[in-house]
This record gives structure tokens, sequence and C-alpha cells, in this order.
């Protein structure tokens, strides 16, 4: 049993150093570059981790699959480069992957701004594209019906024989449609409380209105992918409706990050499936 980490960066040189630090000695990390255009691989190179440099931005899901495939280790450890773990985090999760065999992925208790986020007991798949419930976090180990990709932990050998991630998906609900597979393959998702890590949410590619833009259009695009995929029924005249009246809303009160969020979710919903 080992582990290794494979982290995709995206101009993340401001928080990619305490990510990499936080890793403790002796474990395998591999950074995949979708095309940074700061020093995202000098700093990997320099705190030691293998490199993998695409020429353009490939997407998080077929970055992590290229990592996964560079590793040797039995379980591969996704984590964002705006996460860091806690000291003791590895070594929470290798006392569970020995405890509890044959688990298909392993997910710690991700802290954002302090605070635990919160849980799970479905994937989008599962609530058929109904409104998430989100829980309190249990403080005991227990099943997931969704572990988020900030900080997943996977049975490499499984992952591969699933195909990874889904790379027909740019970003977001990779996650989703990965642990829906992984439960429908017959493995179980275990959510580590004790094993903690810190999320600086969104903080991996900085902060701006055209990153408010991108992520809105990929969120929506890939919802959009993932129901037509698992046959979820979505709403796309009122999905239009919502983020139409959401972009004239922002635009009357002079939100512009909002109305960069609804005009990037307006632009995928106009051709949805292209």
């Amino acid at each position: 049993m080992s582990i290794g980490f494979v982290i995709v960066t995206y101009n993340s040189e401001r928080v990619l150093p305490a990510c990499l630090k936080s890793i403790p000695q002796g474990y395998s990390a591999v950074v995949v570059d979708n095309a940074s255009k700061d020093s995202s691989p000098e700093i990997a190179k320099s705190l030691g981790a293998s490199l993998i440099v695409n020429a353009r931005n490939l997407g998080f899901g077929t970055a992590c699959n290229q990592g996964a495939k560079a590793l040797a280790t039995s379980h591969v450890f996704f984590l964002n480069p705006d996460a860091t773990l806690a000291p003791d985090a590895v070594r929470t999760i290798e006392e569970a992957i020995a405890h509890y065999p044959g688990v298909g992925a392993f997910g710690p208790a991700i802290h954002i701004n302090g605070k635990r986020q919160k849980f799970r007991t479905a994937s989008y798949m599962e609530n058929r594209g109904k409104r998430q419930t989100w829980e309190t976090p249990p403080d005991e180990v227990a099943e997931a019906g969704f572990l988020d990709g900030a900080a997943l932990v996977c049975d490499r050998e499984l992952f591969g024989e699933l195909g990874g991630f889904d790379e027909r998906i740019f970003l977001y609900f990779e996650d989703d449609d990965l642990c829906f597979r992984i439960k429908s393959s017959g493995r179980r998702l275990l959510y580590i409380p004790e094993a903690r890590v810190l999320h600086e949410r969104t903080a991996s590619s900085g902060k701006s209105l055209r990153l408010d833009y991108f992520r809105s259009f990929h969120a929506a695009k890939s919802r959009i992918f993932v129901s037509d995929k698992h046959g979820i029924p979505i709403d796309i005249r009122g999905e239009k409706r919502r983020a139409a009246f959401l972009l004239l809303r922002s635009v009357a009160t002079l939100n512009v990050a909002k109305a960069m969020k609804a005009w990037g979710t307006l632009a995928a919903l106009r051709k949805p499936l292209q």
C-alpha cells in the first residue's frame, strides 16, 4: 500500500509552494501543468515534484489522468494546488486504507476558512439532478455518496479500470461522475473526518472577472453534459430564463462579478451539447 500525489496547476504559483510543502517527505508527487503563464512549472521542479507540462489547457480530469498514469503507487491522492494537508492527514488516510480493504475511494475532511465542508450523501447522478442536500459532516468514518475532487484518494487500479475521470468533462462534475461510477462498480466511498485538508476554494488560478465567466461557463456546460450522459432531465429553457434574469439584475445593480457569472452560464446554455 502506497500513496502518490497528483496536483493539476493552471497559473497556481501563489498557492503551489504551500501545497507541495505540506506533502510529507518520501511521497511521490506529480504536478501536471495546464499551460500556465506563470512560474508554476518552475516551482514544481524546485520543490522536487515530477512535472508534466501540457502545451494547452486540457482540463482538470484529463490532467489528473495523465498524472495518475505516471504513478506506480497503489493509491493516488488528487489534491488541488490551493489545498494543504494537515500534518497527520496522510498517516490517517493510510490507516484507513489498511483498515478498510477494497474501498474504492477515500475523502478527507475539507476545511474552508476554518469550517468543515458540508457532507453529501449522494452524487448529482444519484439525486437525479435534484437540488443537492448538504449535511453536517459526521465525526466518525462514514460511507458517502460523493467525495470532493479537491482532495480525493482513489484506488489507482480501480481508477484505471474505470477509465479515470471522463475526459469529455473539462471542469466541474468530473468528481460526481467518478464517484457515481465507483459506487456503481460495487466499491464504497469512505469519508475520513480525522484526515484534515485546508482548502482555499477557487484560489488555484486566482480570481478575476475572466475567471468568474470561465468557471460559470464550464460548471453549466459540465452539468448539461453529465445530465445527458446519465439520462437526467434538465430544463434548458428554464435554466436560460433564470440565467438571463440574474444577468439583467446583476447589470442593474452594477454587480459585475455576478453579471460575468450569469453571462458564462447563459453562454453555456445557448449551445448546450456542442
